[in-house]
């Protein structure tokens, strides 16, 4: 048999999904379940924690428990297309993003030199005995108000960033595709692993979010001919964010239009 916990949390769930209860209704008190369902305070908590573990509801202590907003997610391309500087900086992701969100979209910038070691040596084919060798990590964090909506770390070989305008914490307009260019480096394939996670306990805090939400991590190694010369991950919650791939010939007003896909309903 089933286990009753799972029953209760069954029955809730299917009554959600049927539009009993609406995003942002409480659901009904832990005594009004036990006495609903004929059970334990404790079988109701364990049923309660189930939805809240598949990210369907809220639970406030104190508070009781509400039905979950689902927030309808902002579609990135992915893809790097030409002629449309968007590729996987996202060039306008604030700009569509303020279309949606009521609070202020920012950037914040960091710009650092670390030792060269571990995974990213191997896939940016750094030796890290050698003197001297680093990677250089420049991180943007894209912000609405104080949340964090996502974060994206690009690791330079230390031996083409160190001098060059990667180095500066700051947005570089024409993106670090064309600054490697100029520098020789132009970028002439990519791989990419889209990945999902369950977040650590300072993920949850850095993007407030709730349980049951995992994220979703966009992995890409960039070369220039067999040199690599960038790799970026860029970690996101899976409840906003959809990534985008196109393929062939793609006009500004194609993307434009496939930019408003969504699998949410409105």
């Amino acid at each position: 048999m089933e286990p009753r916990h799972l029953v209760i949390a069954r029955a809730l769930l299917s009554e959600i999904d049927g539009g009993r209860y609406e995003p942002g209704d409480s659901l009904p008190t832990e005594e009004q379940l036990m006495a609903s369902y004929g059970t334990s305070r404790n079988t109701v908590r364990r049923a309660l924690q189930e939805l809240a573990n598949r990210g369907r509801i809220d639970i406030k202590q104190g508070s009781g428990s509400t039905v979950r907003r689902p927030r309808r997610p902002i579609v990135h391309v992915a893809s790097s297309i030409e002629g449309i500087p968007d590729d996987e900086r996202y060039a306008r992701y604030v700009e569509r993003m303020s279309k949606e969100q009521t609070e202020e979209p920012r950037l914040r910038f960091q710009a650092r030199r670390e030792p060269a070691g571990g995974r990213i040596a191997r896939l940016l084919r750094i030796d890290p005995n050698r003197p001297g060798a680093f990677v250089l990590c420049r991180r943007c964090d894209r912000m609405f108000g104080a949340r964090l909506w996502e974060r994206q770390l690009s690791y330079y070989p230390g031996h083409i960033a160190e001098g060059s305008e990667l180095e500066t914490p700051e947005d570089i307009p024409t993106g670090t595709k064309e600054v490697l260019a100029a520098m020789g480096y132009p970028q002439t394939r990519h791989w990419d692993v889209i990945r999902a996670e369950m977040p650590s306990i300072k993920d949850s805090d850095r993007f407030g979010m709730g349980p049951g939400i995992p994220l979703l991590v966009h992995e890409r190694l960039a070369f220039s001919g067999d040199t690599p010369i960038r790799y970026t991950v860029t970690r996101m919650p899976a409840d906003r964010h959809h990534l985008m791939y196109v393929e062939g010939d793609t006009s500004e007003d194609d993307l434009l239009d496939a930019l408003q896909a969504n699998t949410y309903d409105d």
